[in-house]
């Protein structure tokens, strides 16, 4: 019998989570709970291009970190991109993350995509690919005792100007045992 390489387990990041996680100052939560991120050139181009926001400092020092991993997208993989831009209506940051993870996903590597639009989402699930937003990100983090509050990140993040349905905060708090009867 020869022997079998082990599975990798693979995290990688569209563009919202890391703006959202730059707004509340977590960035290193993504390193505490999965050690290396992986994310595409495209979607370091959209963090980098965005012009001057305020957590734009936050933003380059993470991409100077080892644990946040860029990876050059491949002709061939921007030509899958457009593929997944067609059908699902997302932009190529969300469509570069969803290839690459498809790529992985291939090569029998355990992947997690984490993004925040609906339709990116959607389109993640469609391919059966495990994914996880920004809230549910907050309420893993809290799970495994990185911290104690996702309350007040939730609403940081909303006076950051950052989108999140009343729906999904209800239903986040309500899973991280912080909603009073």
């Amino acid at each position: 019998m020869g022997s079998k390489e082990p599975v990798k387990k693979i995290v990688i990041a569209d563009t919202g989570p890391l703006i959202a996680l730059a707004r509340i100052d977590q960035l290193a939560l993504l390193n505490r709970l999965f050690g290396t991120v992986l994310i595409t050139d495209v979607v370091a181009l959209e963090l980098t291009n965005g012009g001057v926001f305020p957590d734009g400092s936050a933003i380059t020092l993470a991409l100077a970190q080892p644990w946040l991993q860029m990876v050059a997208t491949t002709r061939e993989s921007t030509r899958a991109c457009q593929d997944w831009i067609n059908l699902h209506q997302i932009d190529m940051g969300e469509a570069s993350a969803l290839v690459m993870a498809m790529h992985q996903k291939s090569r029998g590597d355990e992947v997690l995509v984490i993004v925040d639009e609906a339709r990116g989402r959607h389109a993640a699930r469609h391919a059966s690919l495990a994914v996880m937003g920004t809230a549910g990100l907050l309420l893993l983090t809290k799970r495994v005792g990185l911290i104690s509050k996702v309350a007040p990140m939730l609403a940081t993040l909303q006076q950051q100007g950052y989108y999140l349905s009343q729906r999904l905060i209800d239903a986040v708090l309500q899973q991280a045992g912080e909603v009073d009867d």
